[in-house]
Formats: structure tokens, C-alpha cells, sequence
């Protein structure tokens, strides 16, 4: 089973998807975070999730890995959240590889089609950047561009799509299940 899970920044997004993983079956959880600590922001959100993760009922696995997920090594008995997708396409067009937004796309896909085939279930976290102002900048176009594809191919490979907005899911791809509620989670 997959779950994207897409919004604005502090939507809610990773607090919601960590409260359906804490139901999950699955014997391990895994928390994949794909950020890179620049600034004291940064690591304030960094704590948050961590302590977040520490005082759950369930115990985290975590792994820092801002590019080339796909040398994560997961089993159908895990269930894996990666956050985020925005922030894992954007450190891989930064390493310099000299690839054409098409190839960078094609790249990308390999490494998320692992992480789906390998896991029990994966969840999938993205910032929702299309309610910006168009850029002049061809990198910004070409990030937009890059993500834009990325999130398409996921969602199709989905079985659920929800957009958080200020806190409230909507979902646009697959039921909506009632969860059970967690007191840290409570929507």
C-alpha cells in the first residue's frame, strides 16, 4: 500500500501520516527524512519530529538520507515514510551528475519504484509548490518541471492521495479510512 500525502508548508502533513503509520500491522517503521539541517529553523523542525518520534507508542527506525534512497534496504515488513519528496528531488539536482530534467525524472523513478516494491507500506510526503507565482529562473522552471512529473507518477502509483489543508485531510485518491485517534494526532 502506498500514501501520498501532499500540502503546504506546516500543514500537517508528516503528523498525519505518522499517526496512520502508528496503526499499521507492520512489525518496523521507518522514518526516511530527506532534509539537510541549513539553519536554525531547520533544526528546530528537526527536534520537533524527532521528539515527536521518540514519545510515540511505537518505536522509529530513522535514516538520514538526502539522496539515492534507493540504497535503503526495506522488506515487506516495514513501513516506511519519506519525508519529503520536495526536499529529496531538490538534493538530487544539486549533486552535480550533468542530467537533463528528463533524465534526472527517469533517475528518480528507479529509486522510488524500489522503495514501493520493497516496502509493506510507504508513505510519501511533498510540499504542494504549484499555487506559486511562475519563476523566470530555468532552474526554478526545471525544479517545477522535475517535481511536477514526479508527483503525477506517484499519485498514479498511489493508492491513496490526500492534500492537507491547514490541517484537515482531503483525499482525492482512495477512501478515507477512519483511524483510530492519537493524542498527538487528533484531526
Amino acid at each position: 500500500m502506498m500514501t501520498f500525502v501532499c500540502g503546504g508548508v506546516r500543514s500537517g502533513k508528516t503528523s498525519y501520516a505518522e499517526g496512520w503509520m502508528l496503526q499499521s500491522n507492520l512489525s518496523h517503521l521507518h522514518y526516511v527524512a530527506t532534509g539537510v539541517v541549513t539553519d536554525s529553523e531547520m533544526q528546530e523542525r528537526v527536534f520537533r519530529h524527532q521528539k515527536d518520534r521518540k514519545q510515540s507508542r511505537r518505536s522509529w527506525q530513522t535514516w538520514e538520507q538526502p539522496t539515492t534512497i534507493d540504497q535503503l534496504s526495506f522488506t515487506e515488513d516495514d513501513a516506511v515514510l519519506l519525508d519529503c519528496l520536495t526536499t529529496w528531488v531538490t538534493n538530487e539536482m544539486m549533486v552535480p551528475q550533468g542530467k537533463r530534467p528528463d533524465d534526472l525524472i527517469d533517475f528518480l523513478i528507479e529509486q522510488l519504484d524500489r522503495l514501493i516494491a520493497d516496502t509493506g507500506e510507504l508513505y510519501i510526503i511533498s510540499n504542494d509548490l504549484t499555487r506559486d507565482l511562475p519563476s523566470s529562473s530555468e532552474l526554478v522552471q526545471d525544479y517545477l518541471y522535475i517535481l511536477g512529473t514526479i508527483h503525477k507518477y506517484v499519485i498514479r502509483q498511489a493508492d491513496q492521495a490526500i492534500e492537507m489543508v491547514f490541517g484537515q485531510p482531503i483525499f482525492h485518491k482512495g477512501e478515507k479510512y477512519e483511524r483510530n485517534n492519537d493524542s498527538r494526532n487528533s484531526f
